[in-house]
């Protein structure tokens, strides 16, 4: 477009409730289109802050057979959550435990898991989710060559577990035949280190494949099959939520966003909420305060509060997968969309639709930018 970002914004008018752009966000001085690409080199910012992560990078924790490589750590997130990507093969995995505060969140992005949970075990294959709230017991073995698990937990009380139980490693991939035995040392160093009480082995049991369609409406233990929840239709992007606030006490909430390649959504920003983006399939690019950004499966980026941002999905068929913290963005999601019984977005859809949007702006954690040319 040519304008610097300074100009750009100064071209721009706030729609909905915002007077203006707020004074912490950041707008860089460079041309659209020219600013360095946007990421950490493969490293962790330190400090709350815009970033992306390509696929397997991070910090890298070897544990017990596995590893968990941080891709959002505590320092990032103010206290707000943490999040890491677990890669192992069979055999790896956690003996029974609970998390006395912490509540945790598994979504199986490849292979198998064997998840225990509340005295019940089950299968997770690929997309299939499990929320664990705190208090809950529970454990996990991985039952597949190359299994992999996004999973992130609420607040700070797992902060140190993988460091403490692990040791730094190099890579996002265990070494083949890794040592899958977790020692008593080991464990007593992670429960001295976080919310983490660990039980004993994991107990025999027969594990079922995940079935369940519905998420709770009230805090509790569940699994979720892939492709199930609650499904909402907004022209061509089909929404199914993962998680709602009503079944965590409205601390967040979770959602995969599906559609063929299309056009970029409205400039716009938050300022009481952080969104996390994990691309799992096709190709999207993003425009974060200025700096654009296309992510590939695996990859990850996190925004925080006063990024403004606009992101487009460029392949036929693009899906991602989305955690908000706190979880104060889900009505936007029931304004802007419909209720379906589909599981793929329409092949001829309606236009999109912001009536009940713009309607009820004053309650949405939403402030939309407007080129004025």
């Amino acid at each position: 477009m040519g304008l610097s970002r300074r100009d750009f914004f100064g071209r721009v008018a706030v729609g909905g409730v915002a007077a203006a752009v707020a004074a912490d966000t950041v707008m860089a001085a460079t041309p659209l289109g020219q600013l360095p690409p946007l990421g950490t080199g493969g490293t962790l910012p330190g400090k709350p802050d815009l970033y992306a992560l390509r696929n397997g990078e991070g910090e890298h924790h070897l544990v017990g057979g596995h590893v968990a490589t941080l891709i959002a750590r505590t320092s990032e997130t103010g206290g707000e959550y943490t999040a890491a990507i677990l890669t192992g093969g069979k055999g790896a995995g956690l003996p029974l435990h609970r998390h006395a505060e912490t509540d945790e969140v598994f979504f199986l992005l490849s292979g198998r898991l064997e998840l225990h949970m509340d005295g019940a075990v089950h299968m997770l294959t690929e997309g299939d989710y499990a929320y664990i709230p705190a208090g809950t017991p529970h454990g996990y073995r991985m039952q597949g060559w190359r299994t992999r698990v996004l999973t992130w937990s609420i607040g700070s009380g797992l902060a140190g577990f993988y460091p403490a139980l692990g040791t730094p490693y190099s890579r996002a991939v265990q070494p083949d035949g890794a040592d899958t035995i977790l020692t008593e040392a080991q464990l007593q160093k992670a429960s001295a280190a976080s919310d983490v009480t660990f039980l004993g082995d994991l107990p025999e049991g027969q594990a079922t494949l995940v079935t369940a369609r519905g998420i709770p409406d009230s805090r509790q233990p569940y699994v979720l099959q892939d492709g199930e929840g609650e499904r909402l239709l907004a022209a061509d992007q089909l929404f199914s939520f993962t998680q709602t606030t009503a079944s965590n006490d409205d601390t967040f909430f979770s959602v995969l966003t599906e559609g063929p390649t299309g056009a970029p959504v409205p400039w716009h920003y938050h300022q009481h909420h952080t969104e996390n983006f994990f691309c799992l399939e096709g190709i999207m690019t993003m425009w974060l305060n200025g700096q654009e950004v296309t992510l590939h499966p695996g990859d990850y980026c996190m925004v925080p509060p006063n990024t403004v941002h606009s992101y487009r999905m460029d392949s036929p068929y693009t899906r991602f997968f989305g955690w908000l913290v706190p979880g104060v963005f889900e009505p936007f999601f029931h304004y802007l969309g419909q209720p379906t019984e589909a599981h793929v977005f329409p092949t001829d859809p309606a236009p999109f639709s912001f009536d009940r949007v713009t309607a009820h702006m004053d309650e949405l954690d939403l402030n939309v930018l407007i080129v004025n040319d």
